[in-house]
């Protein structure tokens, strides 16, 4: 089969919300010698985009929804030995990740959780639907280098700000990250966040270097 097919059937798998096809697709794609990150960002990435788009236009809705993380957490969990060749240990750290109160949305924090774990950081999930004050509490708790905040919904941004005052209010010095199709340069800087990504990758990247102006910045 054509890698475009592959990968092809693996975004329609998604948006479908079929775990069988996902995991069979996943399976072509390696056994094809496609490249990790090419099935990540043409096939999970593309596929989970799409997803979203269709879920902010109100063209499927919440079972959809959940069918589709289901299909794409199938999908990754096939990846997760494979990213493992990306570890870059000197880069460890702790992140806490979660999507704001009032999204229920879990498929791009699922995406860039185990890219995290595959360099090696320490990541604790607080899942969806979080209060600014969970995020306070862990982040008391824990004490991470970086706070992650993935959303979905337009509507989601308000939470982010109210999550981000209160971080700050109760002097969390975490650095703060937000991801999702909805966050722009201009969202980032107005809610307060020291920085956004725009796909796992870019994630990968920023947080390494919160984490080392964090590290700057206690000596």
């Amino acid at each position: 089969m054509p890698i475009n097919e592959i990968l092809n059937s693996l975004v329609e798998s998604i948006i479908e919300g079929d775990k069988n096809q996902a995991v069979a697709s996943i399976n072509k794609a390696l056994q094809s010698g496609l490249d990790i990150k090419e099935i990540l960002d043409e096939g999970i990435v593309r596929g989970s985009e799409k997803v979203g788009n269709l879920y902010e236009k109100s063209e499927i809705y919440l079972p959809e929804l959940i069918l589709s993380g289901d299909a794409m957490t199938a999908a990754i969990n096939i990846l997760k030995p494979h990213l493992k060749k990306f570890t870059d240990k000197s880069s460890m750290g702790t992140i806490l990740i979660g999507t704001p109160e009032g999204d229920i949305h879990s498929i791009g924090k699922n995406i860039i959780i185990p890219l995290l774990q595959g360099q090696g950081y320490n990541v604790v999930d607080l899942g969806t639907d979080v209060s600014p004050t969970k995020f306070v509490e862990k982040a008391k708790e824990i004490n991470p280098d970086v706070i992650g905040l993935s959303g979905l919904m337009t509507a989601t941004m308000i939470k982010m700000q109210e999550t981000i005052i209160l971080l700050r209010e109760e002097k969390i010095t975490s650095k703060i990250i937000l991801g999702g199709g909805i966050i722009t340069k201009e969202s980032c800087k107005m809610v307060g966040a020291d920085d956004f990504a725009t796909d796992g990758w870019d994630g990968i990247k920023k947080i390494k270097k919160l984490i080392e102006l964090k590290t700057k910045e206690r000596t």
